[in-house]
């Protein structure tokens, strides 16, 4: 896993598009963090990148590197109880193996108006056949993640990309009968329509120069009416009650 976390450092480093698109994604994040006093912990935080754009963040994964400031497993935080004011996770959710353990865990140790902050796939009807065709990773539909009741050691890189849009979307009722006295979600929206495909990812070329970069930005903005359709991404924040 370190050498996986090795090279999509070296790709942030040589790829253009892949920091202008995280850019706009860390600026979302950060302008809706809580404002409640306490610490920011970014999980799953691989490369590092994010505390490039908010330094006081702690950067943890449960993948000990040297440039990240703390190791462990997001089911079992560190932390005492009430204790955060915000957890940053991208492309995180869908890599646990039990989520609703997870959430669970992130309820207890957000404060009272602490956010929890996730940017996730979204299987919208393209993006899911670019997803199936191009990307590695599996969507599994027919999970119910609220009546697992344990956690299996596994790759932590096996992953399910359903979770964000189980959890969330199909289930949304389950999630409002278990977590419905301890989160509200504040937000809940369908982003990345085509600047992101476009840029390959950590594990493609991409597929314009960065002289198309500024076109394909405009792009992105004309594309919004159609979210529904076209998403790749959901961006999601819950707020602790």
């Amino acid at each position: 896993m370190a050498t996986i976390l090795e090279r999509h450092k070296k790709t942030w480093e040589e790829k253009k598009i892949l920091r202008v698109i995280y850019e706009e994604w860390y600026t979302k994040i950060i302008g809706v963090m809580s404002n409640v006093e306490g610490k920011t912990v970014e999980l799953g935080a691989g490369s590092g990148n994010f505390k490039e754009y908010f330094p006081e963040t702690i950067s943890a994964d449960i993948e000990n590197c040297d440039w990240l400031d703390m190791c462990f497993d997001a089911h079992n935080m560190p932390f005492k109880d009430k204790g955060l004011s915000n957890i940053v996770m991208i492309d995180v959710l869908h890599h646990l193996y039990n989520p609703v353990m997870f959430l669970e865990e992130a309820g207890r140790v957000l404060k009272k108006g602490g956010r929890l902050i996730m940017l996730e796939p979204y299987p919208s009807p393209f993006s899911l056949i670019i997803y199936k065709k191009y990307h590695p990773e599996p969507f599994e539909f027919t999970e119910d993640y609220f009546s697992k009741t344990e956690i299996q050691n596994k790759d932590p890189w096996h992953s399910n990309q359903a979770i964000p849009y189980l959890i969330f979307f199909k289930h949304i009722r389950k999630f409002r009968s278990v977590f419905g006295e301890t989160f509200k979600i504040d937000i809940k929206e369908k982003l990345s329509f085509i600047l992101y495909p476009a840029s390959g990812g950590f594990e493609n070329k991409s597929m314009i120069p960065d002289s198309f970069i500024p076109v394909f930005q405009r792009l992105e903005k004309m594309a919004k009416p159609i979210a529904p359709l076209i998403a790749f991404r959901c961006f999601v924040v819950l707020e602790k009650i």
